[in-house]
């Protein structure tokens, strides 16, 4: 009987040999933060040759994170995929603009305890300042390569027609 604890043990110890390095592996996998890598991303904006004063920029490609950043003055700044300012990540990206004129529109009741009446702006969301194709990756027409090394500035002239 001791013979025969003494041979379980020993295998029990082989199955572990061969299991722990992977499993180990598995877990180091894991333990990762599961993020591709990414690189900042610079450039302009235009409408008709002036710059884009305010909106937003978002990066797509399949199978990866989407990336958003800001339009200000023309200039795309805070491109974000996990972190603030962390970037963009590699590869080909379709891109989509939006950008919307502030609304003066402010829901406020008449007489306390009416129900508002609102128009559809009544979230402040505002006109449009690009046509609409821009707003969807799929049908801008706007493309980038983030490439690994190099500088990523990106310059993106909008057609208002």
């Amino acid at each position: 009987m001791n013979r025969d604890l003494s041979t379980m043990r020993m295998h029990l110890r082989s199955r572990t040999a061969i299991w722990m390095p992977a499993i180990a592996l598995i877990f180091a996998g894991c333990q990762g933060n599961g993020r591709i890598a990414t690189v900042p991303v610079t450039g302009t904006v235009t409408v008709d040759g002036k710059p884009l004063e305010q909106g937003t920029i978002t990066f797509e490609s399949p199978g990866k994170r989407p990336a958003s950043g800001e339009i200000k003055a023309g200039n795309i700044v805070n491109v974000t995929t996990y972190n603030p300012g962390d970037g963009v990540p590699v590869g080909n990206h379709k891109i989509a603009i939006t950008a919307t004129a502030a609304s003066a529109t402010v829901a406020v009741p008449k007489d306390p305890g009416q129900p508002m009446v609102v128009d559809a702006n009544y979230m402040g969301v505002g006109q449009s300042l690009i046509p609409a194709r821009y707003n969807n990756p799929a049908t801008s027409g706007l493309t980038a390569e983030i490439k690994s090394t190099g500088k990523n500035s990106l310059q993106l002239e909008l057609q208002s027609k």
